[in-house]
């Protein structure tokens, strides 16, 4: 078989979004013929078939879906080229657009940026996103390099178009009211606990990969949670558990910003208890400046992260 051309994996990604040899053709400038004639040819190379006629239009075979997803890819990777170069116009190599989930945020990030413009000719933009958002937007070509968290209690999801550095791990607590038993015994023992200890409780959780992970935390200690709040917003969790509407799991990062008085924030007791702290970028991005704010923020982490058993998937 000759090498695939990618550009008819492109054209069977647009056929496959569009419905039809037509409006592909629309799209791309070229006549319906010529979008058939390579179709065709590719089929023929490869000896299967990839599209097929429907009283609707045309859809794809498995064998063709397989190959439009690899056409998504590559359309994607080129219009980042388009982006990545108009930035390099617009602001040379040096402004970094970086992204990172609000707990990161309030504790050591907006420190590192101050000393960055301070000392460097490098200017960067911070954006709040959560991991998915945050993983989106390195795709999309609208952030440069991300901050992101993943739960070591659930499977890691590798991506071969980023590059991952785990800086750290941010040990997991469950957050309750000071004058709760579970919080007593805390005080008085000083030993982690057991999400057991709160099976009873009514929980509030936060985005969807917090959620799951909360979920498989509570199924290690034997139960499942009562889920009747979930908020991304921390300062929320923490006036919900206030006024006694159920308890949270939270990570420890976020309880150094601010921990009200009448709120205690316990160590758990699970040896997936922790999320890995990583910085992503896009693999084969080796701006100098890329580099610089991965070695700073790296660097300023370690007075907050616990050192990482494992290195980041």
């Amino acid at each position: 078989m000759d090498r695939l051309n990618p550009q008819t994996l492109v054209t069977l990604w647009t056929i496959e979004r569009l419905g039809s040899f037509s409006a592909a053709a629309r799209e791309m400038g070229w006549s319906q013929p010529a979008i058939s004639q390579q179709i065709r040819k590719c089929e023929n190379e490869l000896g299967t078939a990839l599209v097929r006629r429907t009283s609707h239009g045309v859809e794809l075979t498995p064998a063709g879906r397989i190959l439009a997803h690899h056409g998504q890819l590559i359309e994607n990777r080129l219009a980042q080229a388009g982006r990545d170069l108009e930035e390099y116009r617009r602001n040379g190599s040096t402004h970094i657009r970086l992204v990172a989930p609000p707990s990161v945020c309030s504790s050591f990030v907006a420190r590192v940026l101050v000393h960055i413009s301070k000392s460097t000719d490098i200017r960067v933009s911070l954006m709040q996103m959560e991991p998915p958002e945050a993983i989106d937007a390195l795709h999309q070509g609208l952030a440069d390099c991300a901050i992101t968290f993943r739960y070591n209690s659930l499977p890691a999801v590798d991506d071969a178009d980023l590059d991952a550095e785990c800086f750290g791990i941010d040990p997991l607590m469950l957050l309750v009211g000071a004058s709760s038993a579970i919080a007593r015994t805390y005080e008085r023992t000083h030993e982690p606990v057991s999400l057991r200890e709160a099976c009873d409780e009514s929980w509030i959780a936060g985005c969807e990969t917090c959620q799951a992970n909360l979920v498989s935390l509570a199924k290690a200690a034997g139960f499942s949670p009562n889920i009747t709040h979930s908020t991304d917003d921390y300062w929320a969790t923490q006036n919900l558990v206030e006024v006694g509407m159920g308890v949270s799991i939270v990570s420890r990062l976020a309880t150094m910003a601010n921990l009200r008085d009448d709120l205690v924030a316990c160590p758990i007791r699970d040896t997936n208890a922790f999320r890995q702290v990583c910085f992503v970028a896009r693999q084969g991005d080796e701006r100098p400046a890329i580099a610089r704010v991965r070695q700073e923020i790296g660097k300023a982490s370690k007075q907050y992260l616990e050192p990482s058993p494992m290195p980041a998937h």
